[in-house]
């Protein structure tokens, strides 16, 4: 047996001693929980009363690829994530101050690399396999949180270009979109690599949100930047700003129509490797894009009570607001094709939560993505060989099915239309699905 899986075992094995201790200590049934392992017999709330955040997950895939693609066969990714949140006003009286570090360990393998040829990324926790930090960053709220700074080593795949529908996907293109992660040196600093940098992010009223942001312009390759920790800022390497405008509606509690959110924005590129095309640039690169998710159909609310012991028939009835029902996501992305691979990009949804009786914390999803090859791309395909194509796309169709509060399934089928954005490869059908564990 290989030391990793000795080590896993030895981890599967102190748990599972905890977990005895810990039920046996509160009596909780472990169904019951937050979190599999508890409240670590009384630690966990007395962390949270001063402050202090300490989560960790463990996320493991199996996928096979039907027909296509490079390959048939089947391969196993995992990621573990781990950290801590310090809210610094309890710890220490700081007001609206806060920090946060978070670390991946990727294993396994990725099926878009082993399988498929893709670059529409079948799993969005596939990665170079190491242990990495993530995220490091102290955040600073002023004026009742309508200013918000935020600096260190940043992830912007968790606040810019991103639907909030399209997160229950598993493709990674339904995240962090290719627009982004073919356009940016090294991918950009979304996951699983961050970059150095500093965020501004202003709430002036609660229907609108502007912020912008700077990062290092190159966040290195996973193979070399492994641990996270490859800084570099200068002329050369260049900057990568991000500017976004968020415009929500109906999300407040009083609002009964459907709520929705707009937004709108524009990464801009500098140094030497800003031109995703050429191996020096001087004219730098830019990108644009456009998210809008919906609500379109809600599932009745329950009702509350009203007066003593639900008695006063004389008050109105309230309803509350059921988050279940049906939401559609949109995106689409322009950049140059003159210094650009991906020129266009567009992907779209839908969304059920409680689609199914009795199931009301399900959701089932389906989901398109396209990614159109600039004219730029396809001339370095045709040179190296390639046969290209307009595009690339997927078709997923997945179903998140949250099991206990800790453990969620979730069966997945996508179809890989030109792999690579050549007919080079056949299109792939891959059959597979995660299943997540909250620590």
């Amino acid at each position: 047996m290989k030391t990793w899986q000795l080590i896993v075992v030895g981890i599967l094995l102190a748990g599972n001693q905890w977990v005895v201790a810990e039920q046996a200590t509160n009596g909780e049934s472990i169904l019951e929980r937050d979190q599999v392992t508890g409240e670590w017999m009384g630690t966990r709330p007395v962390l949270c009363d001063c402050g202090i955040q300490i989560f960790g997950g463990y996320t493991m895939e199996v996928w096979g690829n039907t027909t296509g693609g490079i390959k048939t066969g089947s391969v196993y990714s995992g990621l573990m994530n781990f950290g801590a949140e310090v809210d610094l006003e309890k710890t220490a009286g700081w007001k609206g101050a806060s920090v946060k570090t978070t670390w991946l360990w990727l294993s396994g393998r990725d099926p878009s690399a082993d399988l498929v040829g893709n670059f529409l990324a079948v799993s969005n926790i596939a990665g170079f396999n190491t242990l990495r930090m993530f995220e490091l960053w102290f955040q600073q709220n002023l004026l009742d949180d309508k200013i918000s700074l935020r600096a260190g080593q940043l992830a912007a795949d968790s606040e810019f270009i991103i639907s909030d529908y399209g997160g229950l996907f598993i493709n990674g293109t339904f995240g962090w979109p290719a627009s982004a992660s073919m356009n940016m040196p090294s991918g950009g600093p979304g996951y699983p690599v961050g970059g150095l940098g500093a965020r501004l992010a202003l709430n002036p009223v609660d229907w609108f949100t502007f912020q912008s942001a700077v990062f290092q312009g190159n966040v290195f390759a996973q193979d070399v930047n492994r641990h996270g920790f490859r800084w570099r800022l200068d002329a050369e390497t260049g900057y990568t700003f991000l500017n976004e405008a968020q415009f929500r509606w109906n999300h407040r509690d009083e609002e009964t129509w459907l709520p929705g959110q707009f937004k709108a924005g524009a990464w801009f590129q500098t140094g030497a490797s800003a031109d995703a095309l050429a191996e020096n640039t001087d004219s730098g690169n830019a990108g644009y894009y456009a998210i809008l998710d919906q609500m379109l159909f809600r599932e009745p609310g329950e009702p509350e009570c009203c007066g003593k012991d639900g008695k006063d028939f004389k008050a109105p009835v309230r309803v509350t607001k059921s988050d279940q029902g049906l939401g559609w996501f949109g995106r689409v992305s322009f950049a140059p094709a003159d210094r650009n691979f991906i020129s266009f990009y567009f992907d779209s949804g839908f969304n059920y939560k409680g689609l199914i009786p009795t199931r009301d914390n399900d959701t089932v999803g389906i989901g398109f993505g396209y990614a159109g090859l600039s004219n730029g791309a396809r001339n370095s395909l045709a040179a190296d060989g390639s046969s290209p194509t307009g595009a690339e796309m997927v078709i997923e169709f997945t179903y998140q099915a949250q099991i206990t509060r800790w453990l969620v399934v979730q069966p997945d089928l996508q179809y890989i239309i030109n792999p690579g954005g050549a007919n080079d490869l056949s299109n792939a059908f891959v059959v597979g699905g995660r299943a997540s564990v909250t620590f």
